[in-house]
């Protein structure tokens, strides 16, 4: 191995490690984010990403046992403790409506892999990214694509502890009977209720889904679906290139044909996710490159997931409507953002 490989080597395991120490110094303070990691630890392989890491609940045990009894005893939180959500970090003060800042997103339109009519029966073409998904085609190293906006504009929110989020129903009438500021007109609450009519949805034939109110729910899931003692979560590196026309790179697929399970951001007063596993399903990892003057620039990894049979989605899909066919007349790519995550198996 040359000098400059031995280098590498050290300067990335000190970066390693340095970054592991700086994320348990910042979860000492609070018992339930140093359970959260934790209990990544002894069942996902790889590290918490980032984005994720920034979810995890700033709660300590004690206000977590206090708040857990608050809302078995009078079925409502926020009612009774107006510093609750600032505690917790969640998306359930006024702070969050009056910044009108909950507004339709990539991840809650476009990316579920299933939608009825119901739920889209009042939307137009038109307000859909005609970039929100293409074809497996697309995805060879030197071409040209243009991405669609992923960068997020969702409040950010934490996890709620596993002890108090099992303790919450998937209904609009609990939910703002537990979190009443979030119980108000506008966006913000026709983005709940969207949430939770996906979460409440059927499932298609072949698929199998799940809306996970906690980390501890979502890394759960994932490891029964695929099987195994641990999972690998994976996730697009960044937002660089998002609404712009960029070159495919080097193209790693993941998975090999295996199951995959995908956990898309939703919202809800706390951290929440959408997730499942549909069959036939292909994952990629994408280099995507800008061109320079200098010569090409890789700027973004970015996960791309590709549907291979859409013979049991809806006919009025906005994939179809994108890409100009039916069920099961071809394929449907999408990509992840970067609060998005792909389960696979760990081998």
């Amino acid at each position: 191995m040359s000098t400059n490989s031995h280098l590498f080597t050290s300067l990335w395991f000190f970066f390693n490690l340095f970054f592991c120490s700086i994320t348990f110094a910042s979860a000492s303070s609070s018992a339930i984010s140093s359970d959260q990691i934790k209990f990544w630890s002894e069942n996902v392989e790889n590290q918490i990403p980032k984005p994720i890491l920034k979810k995890l609940s700033p709660l300590s045990q004690k206000n977590c046992d206090y708040y857990s009894n608050l809302l078995l005893s009078k079925n409502s939180i926020h009612a009774a403790d107006a510093n609750f959500c600032a505690l917790a970090k969640l998306a359930c003060t006024s702070v969050f409506q009056k910044a009108n800042i909950v507004k339709d997103t990539y991840t809650r339109e476009k990316t579920y892999g299933r939608f009825s009519a119901a739920l889209h029966r009042h939307q137009d073409i038109k307000n859909e990214d005609p970039f929100a998904f293409y074809r497996l085609s697309a995805l060879k190293e030197g071409k040209l694509i243009h991405l669609p906006h992923l960068k997020e504009s969702l409040p950010d929110r934490a996890f709620l502890p596993q002890q108090m989020a099992s303790k919450i129903p998937l209904n609009y009438d609990a939910i703002s009977r537990i979190f009443p500021d979030s119980d108000i007109s506008g966006k913000t609450k026709e983005t709940i209720q969207t949430t939770l009519a996906y979460c409440n949805a059927e499932a298609i034939q072949g698929e199998t889904e799940s809306c996970p109110k906690s980390l501890e729910e979502m890394v759960g899931f994932a490891k029964s679906t695929l099987g195994g003692k641990k999972v690998v979560a994976l996730t697009t590196k960044n937002t660089r290139g998002s609404n712009s026309a960029v070159r495919i790179g080097k193209i790693k697929e993941y998975g090999g044909g295996k199951k995959i399970v995908a956990c898309h951001e939703a919202f809800l007063p706390f951290a929440a996710y959408f997730c499942h596993s549909l069959s036939s399903t292909r994952l990629y990892a994408v280099d995507v490159v800008v061109d320079r003057e200098t010569g090409s620039n890789v700027v973004n990894t970015m996960l791309g997931i590709c549907h291979m049979d859409t013979s049991q989605w809806p006919k009025d899909h906005v994939a179809f409507q994108i890409l100009k066919f039916g069920p099961g007349e071809g394929e449907a790519c999408h990509w992840f953002t970067k609060l998005d995550l792909a389960w696979i198996a760990d081998e």
